[in-house]
Formats: C-alpha cells, structure tokens, sequence
C-alpha cells in the first residue's frame, strides 16, 4: 500500500513581512552587532519608509521604527577581513523608555546614510527652500520652488515649467546644482527620482516621478493679503496687495479659470491662487505695481 505523499515543508521567507503602507527604500546584504562584545551576524538589511530591518531567514533579527531613530555616527570596524566604514545608529526602545545602539555595514553604508538622513532628520521649511534657492539660477528656482508646492512631478511637467529644450536639461539642473547645493546646506540632496511612491496626503501611488525629500513643513500662503477682483466686460482686473517684488519678480500659471501668482524672492516669496470665474487668455496681459499693489488685467477667451 503506498504511503501518502508529504507535502513539502514551507520554504523560509525570503523577506520579512512587510505592514501596509511600507515600501522597500533600500535593500543590502550586510552585518549588524548590538554591542562591541558581540559578533558580526550577517542579514539582509532593509531599510523601508518605516522601519530598519536586518532579516535573517525565517525572522528579523532587529528592527526600529524610523521616527526612534535618534544619532548617526561614522565608525570603523573590522568585518569580512578587512576595516571597513560602519554606522552607529542610536535609538529609543520601545515606547521610549530606554536608548539603545547598533552598529551595521553594507558595502554602500554612504548611501544608506543619506538615505536615514533624509527620511529621519531633514526637515524642509520655507527657510530652507529660500536659502538653497537664493544660490540657483532661474531654472533651478523654478524647479525647486514647484517641488516645494507640489511634493512632486513627473520630468515633462518640468521641462514644460522652466521651457526646456529637453528632458536632459532637467536632470543637469537637478543633478548639477539643486542637489549638490542641498548637499552642501544639508548634508544630503533635497530632490529624489521614485519609481513608485505613495503621496502622504493623498494615498495615491505616483509612479516615475521626482519628488522633494523630508518631513515638509505644509506649504501655506502668505498672510492674508487684499485682494479684489473686477470683471470688466472683456477683461478681468485684479487688484492684489503685494510687497517688496517687482513685476520681474513676479510668474504666471493659467489652469482652466484659475491663475495662480507666485514670486519665488527671497523674503517676498508668495503664491495665490485666484479664481476669474472665467477662461482668460494666459498671452497679452498686462501687470502694473503702484505703492505695493498690484494690478492685472487680463482678457477673456472669447
């Protein structure tokens, strides 16, 4: 009589389970040790929009919530034979009642670094963007101030923003000077291109796009600024109080019957959306400053 066959042991995870809502940012083979006395473990290291994890199959072996951690700092330890750079991670345990550290290297330990630097402690305020923007050029001031105000946008959105001639033109202005600048600010580049990410305030996944880095402050408005709106048969004409800009200063964005005025100064920066109620033609309209108010006149689209 035949035995019954045995269905096959399951196989060890070959990744830790993840939460809902978490995404791989980096993955690496590495060590990890909890204290100088204790060995290297090998692990997969996974760093998420959440957590920290070094796995070793079938468990985590150790793992910490991004918002625990507390200090980086560079150090160098002996591990596969040879020196190599490692990084000591402090942390608070669970519920914050005790500090804890842990030392870890991958072969690429920089990037995981900067990558912690930006998802734990870079913190974009509107300080910030109006110090990295004041050493731009007009193109990369455009760029990161629409980056500040949306949180992201795909490369044609951008090259249409600044009038690129192409796409390459773009990734100079990112590569070239927004980031080694945010770098030298902040210790790490302030623009990041995802393949897939998930919009925080939205929950929607945006696929292939740029995106600013850290825990944005919300963009809000100026203070409330006067402003009057006039509908004058073929034209529309709006009074705005505005301070310290000239019209140079001063950009444009027509969408559907909404312009929105932005200045990206430093000091003066601004940005108001403004209903006309209307389609108006965003050619031919006139801008005119008198005693810090300003005046638009625009035409309809007939």
């Amino acid at each position: 009589m035949r035995q019954p066959k045995r269905s096959m042991p399951p196989l060890p995870r070959s990744k830790p389970e993840f939460l809902p809502g978490e995404e791989i940012i980096l993955a690496d083979q590495g060590g990890f040790r909890q204290t100088h006395r204790a060995g290297w473990r090998p692990v997969e290291c996974f760093l998420t929009n959440k957590r920290l994890i070094f796995f070793l199959r079938p468990e985590i072996r150790f793992q910490v919530p991004l918002e625990n951690i507390q200090k980086l700092h560079d150090e160098k330890h002996y591990y596969v034979l040879k020196t190599r750079p490692t990084l000591r991670i402090t942390y608070l345990g669970e519920k914050g009642s005790r500090v804890g550290k842990v030392l870890f290297v991958t072969n690429k330990i920089h990037i995981w670094k900067k990558k912690i630097i930006q998802l734990c402690f870079l913190k974009i305020d509107l300080e910030t963007i109006e110090r990295i923007s004041g050493q731009l050029d007009s193109d990369g001031r455009d760029i990161l101030w629409y980056l500040w105000e949306n949180g992201h946008a795909r490369i044609n959105r951008l090259a249409e923003l600044i009038q690129a001639p192409n796409h390459m033109h773009v990734l100079l202005v990112i590569r070239e000077t927004i980031n080694p600048i945010a770098e030298k600010e902040l210790g790490c580049p302030i623009l990041s291109f995802e393949k897939r990410k998930i919009d925080s305030e939205t929950g929607e996944i945006t696929l292939f796009s740029w995106w600013l880095i850290g825990r944005k402050e919300r963009f809000l408005p100026n203070d409330e600024r006067l402003v009057d709106i006039f509908d004058e048969g073929e034209q529309i004409r709006v009074i705005m109080e505005v301070k310290g800009v000239s019209i140079d200063d001063l950009k444009l964005d027509f969408n559907g019957d909404r312009v929105t005025v932005r200045c990206h100064k430093i000091g003066a920066s601004l940005r108001v959306e403004l209903p006309m109620g209307t389609m108006v033609n965003p050619e031919g309209y006139q801008l005119q400053i008198r005693n810090n108010l300003l005046e638009m006149r625009l035409s309809k689209v007939e």
